[in-house]
């Protein structure tokens, strides 16, 4: 089933529907709980997976799919980052009159201007990979830079193997040359 009739059966109540797009964006929901988990309890840190979840069908929920620009991979992930952050922040200011351990530092993603001109930078940086691959290329890219691997991709997008090799090769060639020409 691909991912547009997936996301219509959540939307229309379907939980098997939302069981098989979790079992496919565990790797992701892991991942980004782990960046953001870093120094919290085991109890903060599961709490940062159940907001992942939700967040997760909050994607879902509110994906257009209508438009073409954007894959539900990286919308999702930007929706879960978005959803850790928000809740860090507000277990940060639950727990502001406690003293902070030694070794604690903020790092430069906590400046809000600092996140601003990191998130415009990424936005124009996608823009331009996106621009430079194709359709193909772009869904393949979205994955393999999700963490999976070409043997996974062939099988979600229903293409051979050799297919998305070649596909990461043309990937890794044109980012090069593009990359290269931003110097």
């Amino acid at each position: 089933m691909n991912q547009h009739d997936l996301i219509t059966r959540i939307r229309s109540g379907g939980q098997a529907a939302f069981a098989s797009l979790l079992s496919e964006y565990e790797p992701l929901v892991r991942a980004e709980v782990a960046r953001h988990a870093t120094g919290l309890s085991s109890e903060d840190a599961e709490d940062l997976h159940q907001v992942a979840l939700l967040a997760l069908y909050r994607a879902a929920m509110g994906f257009d799919l209508a438009q073409k620009e954007v894959e539900f991979g990286l919308y999702a992930k930007i929706c879960i980052s978005n959803a850790l952050a928000s809740q860090l922040r507000a277990l940060r200011r639950r727990t502001a009159e406690l003293p902070l351990p030694d070794d604690f530092s903020i790092d430069a993603g906590e400046d809000p201007a600092s996140r601003v001109m990191e998130e415009e930078a990424a936005a124009l940086l996608y823009g331009r990979i996106r621009s430079v691959l194709s359709p193909y290329e772009c869904r393949v890219w979205n994955l393999y830079t999700m963490g999976y691997r070409s043997g996974e991709i062939a099988r979600m997008l229903g293409k051979e193997p050799h297919s998305v090799e070649n596909a990461v090769y043309r990937i890794r060639r044109k980012l090069r040359q593009t990359l290269a020409g931003e110097h």
